[in-house]
């Protein structure tokens, strides 16, 4: 009889411990990718380097994804450095990435101009698909930085072709050329963006909003934010910066003639001494002075200085800039 009391008073004690054991929740590894809403995505695929994914390589679980043009997939990317270069094709569309943070979750290769047969073709992450976004992931080449005249040294972080493409949040880093906005209406938001010469070029019709773009041209030499590729009077292509912050470490333009009718807007964007002061280049083509559209509207800091700006930058007013400072400029209020 002493022995079954002894068992009920110990199954009294131990009892509500492990009932309270049981409510305790002991968090998982894993569990930091589960906070992510996935209402309205009809497949959401895990990348981690760390066991808490389907998959280990970005480019597996892109490949994987269904890229409908009616459906949305959600690609979510593990803290970690993806040492792989990544595709989305034109057939997968409709993908959101989810990293991070961007200095917590990149995907990094290092080809050049000379490794890869072009600049084109030097990226690290390109973009064809339509209707990509990208949330707080970074997008490198680390290839080291050419030495001033070096040749075939460009090295493309990012390449978006893809039209309605949008980045939140995002860093991108490389020297020349690290961002290549070749084609298509993009939108970029509160991103970080480093290089040394053209560091954002081609040809898309894009909105930069709220970003930063750090030179890191080398000493005694003079970089260049943008190269833009508007060919003829006819396209609506364009760069524009809205409430921007240029910084740094070594003088830059704002922009070159890469070619005739390129056309770049920088408005209400701080920007610090690393602006040369003439501010913009003709790329030794006097011709294009007539042809470019180089604007100005609002900006400040010791580099916004215009009385030294070439002749053919123009300095807008608030009529002459509404069209371009907000996302009208890239049709946004039909797919942002």
């Amino acid at each position: 009889m002493s022995i079954m009391l002894f068992f009920i008073l110990f199954l009294s004690i131990i009892s509500p411990i492990e009932s309270v054991d049981q409510r305790i929740h002991h968090p998982s590894k894993c569990d930091h990718l589960s906070k992510f809403p996935t209402k309205g995505f009809t497949m959401v695929l895990k990348v981690s380097l760390n066991g808490c994914g389907r998959f280990k390589r970005v480019q597996d679980a892109i490949d994987a994804s269904i890229g409908s043009s009616q459906s949305k997939t959600l690609i979510l990317i593990d803290f970690g450095i993806y040492r792989e270069r990544v595709i989305v094709h034109e057939n997968k569309n409709n993908l959101v990435v989810q990293g991070m943070g961007y200095s917590r979750t990149s995907i990094e290769w290092n080809n050049t101009t000379a490794s890869s047969n072009g600049t084109f073709s030097s990226f690290s992450v390109a973009v064809f698909g339509e209707k990509f976004t990208a949330y707080n992931i970074s997008f490198k080449n680390t290839a080291p930085a050419p030495n001033p005249g070096a040749v075939d040294a460009q090295a493309v972080a990012l390449k978006v072709v893809g039209d309605k493409a949008a980045f939140y949040g995002c860093g991108f880093y490389g020297n020349q050329d690290t961002l290549l906005d070749q084609e298509g209406r993009h939108f970029f938001k509160g991103c970080f963006i480093e290089g040394s010469i053209d560091f954002i070029f081609g040809n898309g019709r894009s909105l930069y909003e709220d970003c930063t773009l750090h030179s890191i041209a080398k000493e005694n030499t003079i970089g260049c934010i943008t190269a833009n590729g508007k060919d003829t009077l006819k396209d609506r292509t364009g760069f524009v910066f809205v409430n921007c912050k240029i910084t740094g470490s070594a003088r830059v333009w704002l922009g070159r003639a890469w070619r005739p009718y390129a056309r770049v807007i920088f408005s209400k964007t701080y920007m610090s001494r690393v602006v040369s002061l003439d501010g913009w280049n003709d790329m030794g083509d006097p011709k294009t002075q007539r042809t470019v559209y180089y604007g100005e509207h609002r900006c400040y800091g010791p580099g916004a200085n215009h009385s030294k700006r070439v002749t053919y930058a123009k300095l807008l007013s608030d009529v002459e800039a509404a069209p371009f400072t907000n996302i009208s400029f890239i049709d946004g209020e039909e797919w942002l």
